[in-house]
């Protein structure tokens, strides 16, 4: 079956967060409780089958080894966020920094935050947050002085979120990224987003 084009990339597939995904998230899918509290830690391999069965499945199934493989090369941090014994969200800090060649070009010993995801029915409240946090707490203790994440330009609400946490501009203009996935029944789809890319200082307190 040849591929099938999307215009759009799926929330979440983006280099960073996409507001939708995030602690402050979309207000029509969002959970009822103020603030819920997560445990944020590295994947751990007998986990894959947990996460392939409930977390982003539509997307994702299948392709959870693969970064915990990524993890285990100490390439990247592939944190997962748990509630209740379940997984309900996930993003990978990229020690190596962004893949993405426009980024690469221009910055350097910079860790970098790639698809952060949080369940639709626990949005809103502070999932997100609490992975960007413990991100950044592992950057700073492999000894990063800042960490970046894309943003898509169409998306204010996301980039809101980084600028309370002290995310911002760091001046390379607007640029895009794209590439291909294999959704749940193994069928190749297309994306695209056209971002910003923003930084974050790192200190210890």
């Amino acid at each position: 079956m040849p591929p099938i084009p999307l215009p759009r990339i799926p929330r979440g597939l983006v280099d960073g967060l996409d507001g939708d995904m995030d602690g402050d998230g979309d207000a029509n899918m969002s959970c009822q409780a103020s603030t819920i509290v997560c445990e944020i830690r590295p994947l751990a391999r007998y986990e894959i089958p947990l996460l392939d069965a409930h977390l982003d499945a539509r997307r994702l199934a299948g392709r959870h080894t693969e970064r915990y493989e990524r993890q285990r090369e100490g390439a990247l941090a592939y944190l997962i966020a748990w509630r209740d014994g379940l997984p309900v969200g996930h993003a990978m800090a990229r020690w190596t920094g962004a893949m993405d060649e426009f980024v690469s070009a221009r910055i350097a010993d910079c860790a970098h935050i790639e698809d952060l995801f949080v369940a639709p029915d626990l949005r809103s409240c502070g999932a997100g947050s609490q992975i960007l946090a413990h991100a950044e707490r592992l950057a700073l203790e492999r000894g990063f002085g800042r960490i970046g994440l894309a943003v898509g330009i169409d998306n204010p609400r996301a980039r809101s979120l980084y600028e309370r946490r002290g995310y911002a501009d760091a001046g390379f203009g607007i640029f895009e990224i794209g590439g291909t996935y294999r959704d749940a029944g193994g069928v190749e789809r297309r994306w695209r987003e056209v971002c910003e890319y923003l930084v974050k200082g790192l200190s210890a307190r």
